[in-house]
Order: C-alpha cells, then sequence, then structure tokens
C-alpha cells in the first residue's frame, strides 16, 4: 500500500497551473473566435438599420488576443499530455474532472441560450442572415466544444485517439485561417498608419475651416494666407502636415470663398466597415458649402464658401477691406 501514490502527492502545483491555463486560455479563446465570427458576419452582410455593427477595433483586438494565447494553450496542453502519459492516474484527479465538467456546463448553457434565441426570433419573424448566421456560429464553436470534452471525459486511455487528433487539427486549421482572414476585413498595419496620417490631416483642415470662419466672423473678410490666423495672445497657430511638417496649401477665391489643399497618403476617408466611401456627404462638420472631406491619394484641395446668413458676423465686427489694387 506504501507504493501506491496518493493524489496528493501526484498533483502538484505545476499540474494545477497547466490544468488552469489550458482551461482558462480555452474560455478566452473560444469567446474570442464567437466575436470575429460575429465581425465577419457584420462585415459581410451590413445591416441598413445599424451600419456601424462592424469595428476594425474588435477585430484587431480579437486577433491580437487570439495570437497571444494560442501559443501557450497549445504548448500547455501538449505539457499536459506528456504527463498524462507518463502517470495515467492523474487523468483522475479531482480538479481535472470539476474543470472538464465546468466546460460542458458552460457550453451547455451557450447551445441552449443560441437554440432559445433562434426560437425566440422565429417566432417573432425577425429571421435574417446575419442572426442566423450568428446562431450557426455559437452553435458551432460552443458544439464543438462540447462534443469534443464529453468524448474526452469519457475516455480512459491516455493516448490520444485518431478522431481526437483530427478535431484538434481541424479545430486549429480553422482557427488560423479565420486570424489570417481577419488581416483582409482589419487593413494591413501599413495601411493602418496611412489612414491615421490622413485622419491627422482632415481633423488639421476642419481646425483651420472653423479658424477661418472665425476670421471672418470678426473682420468681415477671410484671411489672405494661414499666417493670418496665428494668435499670440491665445497661442493659435496654424497645424501642419503630421508627416512632411509643412504649412497646408491655401488661397482666397473672395471675400467668402477659399481653397484649403493636402497631400493624402491614400484614398479615404473609409467607413466602420474599412470601405471607402464613394459618394461625398452633402453637409460636413462645419455646415458649409461643399464640406466633404472625401480625397484621393495625393494632392487633394476643397473649395469651401461662408454662408454669411448661417454664420452671421459678431456685432463687434471690424470690417476689412482688401487692397483689390495690389
Amino acid at each position: 500500500m506504501e507504493n501506491i501514490p496518493t493524489q496528493t502527492k501526484l498533483i502538484g502545483p505545476k499540474d494545477v497551473f497547466l490544468e488552469l491555463w489550458v482551461m482558462g486560455t480555452l474560455y478566452i479563446g473560444v469567446s474570442s473566435i464567437i466575436t470575429l465570427l460575429f465581425q465577419y458576419i457584420n462585415y459581410f452582410f451590413v445591416d441598413v438599420a445599424n451600419p456601424y455593427s462592424f469595428s476594425q477595433s474588435a477585430v484587431r483586438w480579437t486577433v491580437a488576443i487570439l495570437v497571444a494565447i494560442l501559443p501557450t494553450h497549445i504548448f500547455a496542453l501538449r505539457l499536459r499530455e506528456k504527463d498524462y502519459l507518463a502517470l495515467p492516474q492523474k487523468r483522475e484527479s479531482r480538479l481535472r474532472k470539476w474543470l472538464l465538467y465546468l466546460t460542458l456546463f458552460f457550453a451547455a448553457i451557450a447551445c441552449v441560450v443560441d437554440l432559445a434565441a433562434l426560437v425566440y426570433f422565429f417566432l417573432n419573424g425577425e429571421l435574417s442572415a446575419r442572426f442566423l448566421l450568428k446562431v450557426a456560429a455559437v452553435a458551432l464553436v460552443a458544439g464543438g466544444v462540447f462534443w469534443y470534452y464529453l468524448k474526452d471525459l469519457k475516455r480512459e486511455s491516455p493516448e490520444l485517439p485518431k478522431s481526437a487528433k483530427l478535431a484538434r487539427w481541424i479545430a486549429l486549421i480553422f482557427v488560423v485561417v479565420t486570424i489570417l482572414g481577419a488581416f483582409f476585413i482589419s487593413g494591413s498595419p501599413f495601411r493602418v498608419r496611412l489612414e491615421k496620417l490622413d485622419n491627422q490631416r482632415i481633423i488639421d483642415l476642419e481646425n483651420i475651416q472653423s479658424q477661418i470662419v472665425y476670421y471672418w466672423q470678426k473682420k468681415g473678410i477671410v484671411p489672405t494666407s494661414l499666417d493670418e490666423l496665428n494668435d499670440s495672445l491665445s497661442g493659435y497657430a496654424a497645424p501642419k502636415d503630421p508627416e512632411s511638417n509643412t504649412a497646408y496649401n491655401y488661397r482666397t477665391i473672395s471675400d467668402l470663398s477659399f481653397e484649403i489643399c493636402a497631400n493624402f497618403s491614400a484614398i479615404g476617408p473609409v467607413d466602420q466597415a474599412g470601405r471607402y466611401s464613394t459618394k461625398a456627404s452633402s453637409i460636413g462638420p462645419m455646415g458649409l458649402e461643399d464640406s466633404s472631406w472625401q480625397h484621393k491619394a495625393g494632392q487633394t484641395c476643397f473649395t469651401r464658401t461662408i454662408d454669411p446668413l448661417m454664420y452671421a458676423p459678431s456685432n463687434n465686427q471690424v470690417i476689412i477691406k482688401p487692397n483689390m489694387g495690389q
């Protein structure tokens, strides 16, 4: 009897760590995969009532989480399987049994809630391709986890059967393909950098535009150059291009009209789904005529005309008339 190892001797801190890590990363990975599949559906099946349901930020965060935890999950899983082969008694530990049954519980709850949602929306007549695909995504992932760990719980041999090995490879390939596909809907890192630079240029142009309107309200004329907007008292200085640090091109057209230009890195702007907008908006952030910021790659100019009725001058306006003879 003294040669029979007790469970206390079999299960040490290392075993507790591996069991918790494998199951913890499994839960995080499963929830991340479902989130990523939902974003795929939102991207390819746009809801006109909720066009902003797709989020590039959510896709990037989910991919980052999966890339970080997937290798550690596989590494810990292999270490645990080696321990099972060396000491098959470890597979019967209480900790492992509790974690497996907890996993089955969560997977079963997800499947039941998924089915209940399907029935509810079916009775309400609100079924759509987006909803059905999301139900199928949850059923596929949660159902697959439930099936695999139910088989694993019933398995007595520490060696993995061929069906379990095949299931692992299919799951791994599915996850890797899902991650790789996410780069196409979230945009490459190089493209994202160009978009950020262009977004900053648009913010700068909006800032300059608002300052020109304020200048006109006070003086009754648009400035002849951007340098006239600089104010040492308020500390304002016209922003410059974030990449080249050069001033934006500007010229006056009339007492009410002006043109500002910027050298953009790419065509844009893009919508929430990462698609490039082809229809310019009829009104912009300042409520000026032709105030869309739709641009091409390279030099793009925007002509603006101030509506004197919408932006009435202030009462203490100082009228400055240009010398047209110069």
